[in-house]
């Protein structure tokens, strides 16, 4: 019996053996190469978007607006999107509670890409953040925002 409880007592899970495979796999140049523009990229993105969408740039508004007339589950993330490139997490969150846990979600993709792409390799198992539960927690959070929008009650 092991009187450390973290530790395993025999051999097990936390030894590999000789024929497990590799915990990471290498990237090709081209798998690499996108994986920064991502991880790099889109913040810059998030940072540009509501000089793209607002009067000033394209004035591309939300389509699914202009066809239903009722706000889409994202309306409301440029608006929180602005809010999180000034620091502002409270103006984010009331734009849009959905919009807002869902950018929060790609911080994390956006964090991925940049280490599997600095190191080359990508992770064999599955981040967290892919999780079944974590993905259900962040379609419902945006479900949920939208339907409080359209109940009238966010």
């Amino acid at each position: 019996m092991n009187r450390w409880h973290c530790l395993p007592s025999e051999p097990g899970p936390a030894v590999a053996s000789l024929g497990s495979p590799p915990a990471w796999q290498p990237l090709d140049r081209s798998a690499r190469l996108l994986r920064l523009a991502f991880g790099l990229g889109w913040p810059l993105a998030m940072a540009a978007t509501p000089s793209w969408l607002g009067r000033g740039g394209l004035g591309l508004g939300c389509g699914f607006r202009a066809l239903t007339g009722m706000p889409c589950p994202l309306c409301g993330g440029t608006h929180a999107c602005a809010a999180l490139v000034q620091g502002d997490w409270a103006a984010a969150w009331a734009a849009s509670p959905g919009a807002l846990i869902l950018l929060l979600w790609l911080v994390l993709l956006t964090g991925q890409a940049v280490v599997e792409g600095a190191q080359g390799r990508r992770r064999v198992a599955r981040w967290p953040w892919w999780h079944p539960a974590v993905l259900a927690a962040v379609g419902g959070g945006l479900v949920l925002s939208w339907g409080l929008r359209l109940a009238g009650l966010a």
